[in-house]
C-alpha cells in the first residue's frame, strides 16, 4: 500500500510468523523495508516491529543496519528497569508474584525482563 502500509494478507503472515515463532520459542525476525532511503517510515517500522515482538529485522541496504540494530538493542533504562524486576523476583522466591514501585509484577514481566537481559548481553550491554 502506499505509504508503506501492509494490506490484510501481509499483516496476516507477520503476525502469523510472530505467533508461530513465540510458540516454538524461537526469535521473530521482520521482513525488509524496500524503500531504504526513507529512514522516517524504517524507523516507525522499527518501532511497531518490536513493540509486536519482533526481535530483528532483515536489511536490503547496508544503509539499514545501524538503525536496525539501534531498536533491537535495549535502552540503558530498560536494561536497569529489567535487572530490578529480576531482583524483585529473586527477593520472593517460589510466589511466582513480586512487588516493583508499588505495582504487582508477575512471570510475564519476569520474562520479559530475563529476555531484554539476554538481548542486550547479545549485543555487549549487559
Amino acid at each position: 500500500e502506499e505509504g508503506g502500509a501492509l494490506t490484510f494478507t501481509f499483516q496476516l503472515a507477520r503476525s502469523t510468523c510472530l505467533l508461530t515463532a513465540a510458540a516454538l520459542g524461537v526469535q521473530a525476525i521482520d521482513g525488509v523495508h524496500t524503500d531504504f532511503r526513507d529512514t522516517g517510515s524504517l524507523e516507525r517500522e522499527l518501532a511497531s516491529a518490536r513493540r509486536d515482538g519482533f526481535t530483528g529485522k532483515l536489511a536490503i541496504h547496508p544503509d539499514q543496519l545501524a538503525a536496525i540494530n539501534g531498536a533491537f538493542t535495549p535502552s540503558e533504562a530498560e536494561c536497569q528497569h529489567a535487572r530490578r524486576v529480576v531482583a524483585a523476583f529473586a527477593a520472593a522466591p517460589g510466589t511466582g508474584v513480586a512487588s516493583l514501585d508499588g505495582q504487582m509484577i508477575d512471570r510475564p514481566h519476569l520474562v520479559q525482563a530475563q529476555r531484554i537481559l539476554a538481548a542486550a548481553q547479545r549485543k555487549g550491554r549487559a
